[in-house]
Protein backbone atom coordinates (compact mmCIF):
# COMPACT_ATOMS: atom_id res chain seq x y z
CA UNK A 1 0.00 0.00 0.00
CA UNK A 2 1.08 3.81 -0.86
CA UNK A 3 0.39 5.93 1.46
CA UNK A 4 1.65 9.85 2.47
CA UNK A 5 0.61 12.87 3.09
CA UNK A 6 -0.02 15.95 0.83
CA UNK A 7 1.36 19.43 1.68
CA UNK A 8 -1.74 21.16 1.13
CA UNK A 9 -4.07 22.60 3.75
CA UNK A 10 -6.79 20.63 3.54
CA UNK A 11 -9.45 24.02 3.60
CA UNK A 12 -7.93 24.74 0.27
CA UNK A 13 -7.52 21.15 -0.90
CA UNK A 14 -11.17 20.80 -0.20
CA UNK A 15 -12.31 24.04 -2.09
CA UNK A 16 -10.55 22.34 -5.22
CA UNK A 17 -12.11 19.27 -5.31
CA UNK A 18 -14.92 20.44 -7.37
CA UNK A 19 -12.82 21.15 -10.08
CA UNK A 20 -10.75 17.93 -9.75
CA UNK A 21 -13.78 16.31 -10.34
CA UNK A 22 -14.73 18.73 -12.92
CA UNK A 23 -11.30 18.10 -14.65
CA UNK A 24 -11.52 14.45 -14.10
CA UNK A 25 -15.32 14.30 -16.12
CA UNK A 26 -13.96 17.00 -18.16
CA UNK A 27 -10.72 14.75 -19.58
CA UNK A 28 -12.82 11.68 -20.18
CA UNK A 29 -15.38 13.33 -22.29
CA UNK A 30 -12.99 15.37 -23.92
CA UNK A 31 -10.28 12.09 -25.26
CA UNK A 32 -9.17 11.92 -28.96
CA UNK A 33 -8.07 8.69 -30.13
CA UNK A 34 -4.50 10.07 -30.22
CA UNK A 35 -3.11 6.87 -30.86
CA UNK A 36 -4.43 5.60 -34.22
CA UNK A 37 -3.63 1.64 -34.87
CA UNK A 38 -0.91 0.88 -37.17
CA UNK A 39 -2.86 -1.03 -40.10
CA UNK A 40 -6.00 1.14 -40.18
CA UNK A 41 -7.24 -1.43 -43.36
CA UNK A 42 -7.35 -3.98 -41.10
CA UNK A 43 -11.31 -3.68 -39.15
CA UNK A 44 -10.28 -6.63 -36.64
CA UNK A 45 -6.78 -5.22 -35.60
CA UNK A 46 -8.60 -1.45 -35.45
CA UNK A 47 -11.25 -3.00 -33.19
CA UNK A 48 -9.19 -5.37 -30.94
CA UNK A 49 -6.43 -1.90 -31.30
CA UNK A 50 -9.31 0.45 -30.46
CA UNK A 51 -10.69 -1.48 -27.81
CA UNK A 52 -7.52 -2.57 -25.90
CA UNK A 53 -6.81 1.61 -25.21
CA UNK A 54 -10.23 2.16 -24.38
CA UNK A 55 -9.44 -0.58 -21.84
CA UNK A 56 -6.31 0.47 -20.63
CA UNK A 57 -7.60 4.19 -19.84
CA UNK A 58 -11.09 2.82 -18.27
CA UNK A 59 -8.48 1.43 -15.69
CA UNK A 60 -5.84 3.86 -15.59
CA UNK A 61 -9.18 6.23 -14.53
CA UNK A 62 -10.62 3.52 -12.34
CA UNK A 63 -6.61 3.38 -10.06
CA UNK A 64 -6.89 7.12 -10.07
CA UNK A 65 -11.10 7.40 -9.02
CA UNK A 66 -9.80 5.31 -6.32
CA UNK A 67 -7.91 8.15 -4.68
CA UNK A 68 -9.93 10.89 -5.47
CA UNK A 69 -12.91 8.77 -4.30
CA UNK A 70 -11.28 8.05 -0.60
CA UNK A 71 -13.08 9.42 2.86
CA UNK A 72 -9.72 10.51 3.59
CA UNK A 73 -8.30 12.39 0.12
CA UNK A 74 -10.44 15.66 1.43
CA UNK A 75 -8.05 15.76 4.16
CA UNK A 76 -4.86 15.45 2.06
CA UNK A 77 -4.77 11.99 2.73
CA UNK A 78 -3.99 9.95 -0.42
CA UNK A 79 -3.58 5.83 0.10
CA UNK A 80 -3.37 3.12 -3.16
CA UNK A 81 -2.84 -0.09 -3.80
CA UNK A 82 0.95 -0.27 -5.35
CA UNK A 83 -0.58 -2.40 -8.08
CA UNK A 84 -2.85 0.90 -9.27
CA UNK A 85 0.30 3.49 -9.25
CA UNK A 86 1.19 3.21 -12.95
CA UNK A 87 -2.59 3.58 -13.95
CA UNK A 88 -2.90 6.66 -11.38
CA UNK A 89 -0.03 8.00 -12.87
CA UNK A 90 -1.24 7.85 -16.47
CA UNK A 91 -4.31 9.29 -15.57
CA UNK A 92 -2.94 11.97 -14.08
CA UNK A 93 -1.12 13.20 -16.47
CA UNK A 94 -4.12 12.99 -18.40
CA UNK A 95 -5.70 15.53 -16.17
CA UNK A 96 -2.73 17.99 -16.05
CA UNK A 97 -2.70 17.44 -19.52
CA UNK A 98 -6.31 18.43 -20.12
CA UNK A 99 -5.88 21.47 -17.64
CA UNK A 100 -2.82 22.75 -19.36
CA UNK A 101 -4.61 22.56 -22.87
CA UNK A 102 -7.96 24.21 -21.57
CA UNK A 103 -7.91 26.28 -18.37
CA UNK A 104 -3.91 27.25 -18.04
CA UNK A 105 -3.92 27.44 -21.85
CA UNK A 106 -2.85 31.49 -21.40
CA UNK A 107 -0.42 30.59 -19.30
CA UNK A 108 3.06 30.50 -21.06
CA UNK A 109 4.98 26.97 -19.99
CA UNK A 110 7.93 28.94 -18.79
CA UNK A 111 5.66 30.30 -16.03
CA UNK A 112 4.04 26.78 -15.60
CA UNK A 113 7.30 24.97 -15.21
CA UNK A 114 8.81 27.07 -13.04
CA UNK A 115 5.76 28.65 -10.91
CA UNK A 116 6.99 32.04 -12.24
CA UNK A 117 3.17 32.65 -12.46
CA UNK A 118 1.70 36.23 -11.77
CA UNK A 119 -1.70 35.52 -9.70
CA UNK A 120 -2.52 38.85 -9.11
CA UNK A 121 -3.26 39.64 -12.78
CA UNK A 122 -5.10 36.22 -13.62
CA UNK A 123 -8.92 35.71 -13.36
CA UNK A 124 -9.92 33.53 -10.50
CA UNK A 125 -10.16 30.19 -13.04
CA UNK A 126 -6.72 30.62 -13.94
CA UNK A 127 -6.01 30.65 -10.76
CA UNK A 128 -8.49 27.66 -9.89
CA UNK A 129 -7.12 25.83 -12.50
CA UNK A 130 -3.36 26.29 -11.33
CA UNK A 131 -3.63 25.26 -7.64
CA UNK A 132 -5.51 22.25 -9.35
CA UNK A 133 -2.59 21.32 -11.47
CA UNK A 134 0.06 21.95 -9.02
CA UNK A 135 -1.96 19.56 -6.73
CA UNK A 136 -2.26 16.80 -9.29
CA UNK A 137 1.35 17.14 -9.49
CA UNK A 138 2.42 16.51 -5.68
CA UNK A 139 0.13 13.74 -5.96
CA UNK A 140 1.99 12.08 -9.02
CA UNK A 141 5.63 13.42 -7.84
CA UNK A 142 4.77 11.59 -4.58
CA UNK A 143 3.70 8.59 -6.14
CA UNK A 144 6.95 8.42 -8.07
CA UNK A 145 9.26 9.04 -5.13
CA UNK A 146 7.04 6.57 -2.67
CA UNK A 147 7.22 3.68 -6.42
Amino acid sequence: MIEFQLQVDARLLQSLLPEIEKTFAHSHKNKKQSFKCPIPYDEDLVDAWEKGLSDDLMDDRLALAKIFKSPKFKYGYVELEESDADGALRCLTELRLSLRENALSEVKDSELETGNLSLNRRESSVKVAYFTYLILAEIQESLIATG
